[in-house]
């Protein structure tokens, strides 16, 4: 009798010990919740346009700091199963000041005549308003526990995992330009004499400022454009936790495409990592790059630079 109780406590010792060598990860919850704060110090660049006036902006993080208005950033993001819905929202405004020397360009007169038309000096004051809500659902197509991918032995309390997350949404874009414009009034001269300006003036190059021939009879001006469009958008995220507390994440996406009133192309890229300072918390930073080309609002646009913030998870 007491052998074979010998032989059933080590029977059991080693279905025991089988069990936890072979035991795998525990599995992901079936749904989770966060909920983003961040801070984006990006630097811009765009053209401004509003009512044929266009002006050129390039600032840098600590010139747009210093010509920040507002900004309000974040975003949430849930998950059900393989199912993913992420929401980030970015708004800012920020003013910026241009100035164009006088310039002169050559002129043909209806009559035939050639003349120089002299425009200038100028200067332009815009107000860029720029809001944009990035909505994207997604399928988690490749979840695996790292030690999968590593090659190293599997424990039952490591977390650790790789995915990989295709994506698909809109990204929805509401940009105001007002710009105040102060020209001097425009002069036409033929043969070193002047004469009087024609009814119609053509569009002018300050370098920055760019003009319609209307506004070059002289005075102040303020004009002021409002646009409304949505980008359809394709995209991916891959993250990987590197150890229990640090994960590393890369994002990208693009889209418009020029569909219905959309840009021609908007895209973005992010890489970073996170680490988490308990069960609820995290702390992360992101190097992250946005561009949007359209042809009115803004042209050739791109924000970039580092990003900041806090995850609360549920």
């Amino acid at each position: 009798m007491r052998l074979l109780t010998r032989i059933g406590v080590c029977a059991l010792a080693c279905v025991t010990g089988v069990g936890v060598a072979n035991a795998l990860p525990p599995e992901p919850k079936d749904w989770e919740g966060q909920i983003k704060l961040y801070g984006w110090a990006s630097a811009l660049q765009t053209k401004a346009e509003a009512r044929g006036v266009e002006t050129t902006i390039d600032m840098s993080f600590f010139d747009l700091l210093d010509d920040l208005g507002w900004a309000a950033m974040g975003g949430v993001e849930g998950r059900y199963k393989r199912g993913l819905v992420m929401v980030d929202f970015w708004g800012t405004q920020v003013a910026s000041s241009v100035d164009g020397n006088a310039r002169a360009l050559p002129f043909e007169l209806p009559d035939g005549r050639d003349g120089l038309l002299t425009a200038g000096p100028v200067d332009a004051r815009t107000r860029l308003t720029t809001w944009f809500v990035d909505t994207k659902f997604g399928f988690r197509a490749l979840s695996l526990p790292m030690s999968k991918l590593t090659g190293s032995a599997e424990q039952d309390d490591d977390r650790r995992r790789f995915d990989f997350d295709l994506l698909a949404g809109f990204r929805v874009w509401s940009v105001t330009s007002k710009i105040h414009v102060g020209v001097e009034p425009a002069s036409l001269t033929v043969g070193g004499a002047p004469v009087q300006l024609p009814g119609i003036l053509p569009r002018f190059d300050f370098g920055d400022i760019q003009l319609p021939g209307r506004l070059l009879r002289g005075g102040s001006r303020t004009v002021e454009k409002t646009v409304d469009w949505l980008d359809p958008i394709v995209g991916f995220r891959v993250s990987a936790d590197v150890t229990d507390r640090i994960s590393l994440m890369a994002l990208g996406d693009i889209g418009g495409w020029s569909a219905g009133t959309a840009s021609d192309l908007t895209w973005q890229g992010m890489i970073g990592g996170s680490f988490d300072l308990s069960e609820h918390w995290s702390l992360t930073a992101a190097y992250r790059a946005l561009g949007v080309n359209r042809g009115t609002a803004i042209k050739n646009t791109i924000l970039y630079g580092p990003q900041f913030g806090a995850v609360f998870r549920f």
